[in-house]
């Protein structure tokens, strides 16, 4: 039997490669979209292949409808097989009040952050349903569900990943599918160091995050791309569908 094919889409960001090499360790051939970091992409793949799995780097703008649809293809010709569907796609961009942000960039947040998911797992459900088995897992953020100043927009694409993964969940589970999210809190990764602003903002925003949270620390990549492993390939998670799982050391709690 062939080993079990993963896609996992945005996967050379920090949370993203490491659930790249949780896959792979776990036993699956790896198809890892990229958009702009070819030279990360390259190396991750390599060090996949050390790991005697197969894995296939493929650039592609997942906000293009017509470009998922092809690299679904793409993968489907190459591995016969679509398993596991990870999205850990999201914006850089400054902290800033709504009215502040252009137009195009507000396009362009829910573009990555919605719409590139709803194309992804669009294109895969059909192989997915035919087999009679899948997971996705969405790494969305706890801003979905209860909003966040200074990122109105990023929250509103985040809550619609939630609302289109509890509907997929729906409409799936007969099929032996199951979709949830996973919705960190803030994470200390580059992209939140990025999104925060730089030097002295970011220290302060980072020193105010972990005083408003109860375990009084961020949190670390490798948690949550426990988390989405679990989601992707847990046997106890087979029976989890249609979830919004926060993992934010108490920050919120609902």
């Amino acid at each position: 039997m062939s080993a079990p094919v993963a896609i996992v889409v945005g996967g050379t960001g920090g949370v993203g490669s490491l659930v790249v090499l949780g896959l792979a360790r776990a036993g699956h051939d790896i198809a890892l979209v990229f958009h702009q970091a070819a030279a990360k992409a390259e190396a991750l793949r390599a060090e996949v292949e050390t790991l005697g799995r197969r894995c296939l780097a493929l650039q592609a703008d997942a906000s293009d409808p017509a470009a998922v649809d092809a690299l679904v293809g793409q993968i489907r010709a190459e591995f016969g097989r679509i398993d596991v569907l990870v999205n850990t796609q999201g914006c850089t961009g400054a902290l800033r009040p709504i009215q502040e942000i252009s137009l195009p960039d507000l396009r362009r947040t829910v573009d990555v952050e919605l719409m590139s998911v709803l194309y992804c797992c669009r294109a895969v459900l059909p192989q997915m349903i035919g087999q009679e088995r899948g997971r996705i897992v969405t790494i969305g953020s706890d801003a979905g569900k209860v909003g966040s100043s200074a990122e109105a927009a990023s929250a509103a694409a985040r809550g619609g990943v939630i609302a289109l993964s509890k509907g997929l969940a729906r409409e799936v589970a007969r099929h032996g599918v199951t979709v949830n999210v996973v919705c960190p809190g803030p994470i200390a990764t580059e992209l939140f160091a990025e999104n925060a602003g730089t030097g002295n903002l970011s220290d302060k925003l980072s020193a105010a995050m972990v005083r408003a949270t109860p375990m009084k620390r961020l949190a670390r990549p490798e948690e949550v791309a426990d988390l989405v492993l679990y989601l992707a390939t847990g046997s106890g998670a087979a029976f989890v569908t249609g979830q919004a799982l926060s993992i934010n050391g108490g920050l919120n709690m609902c």
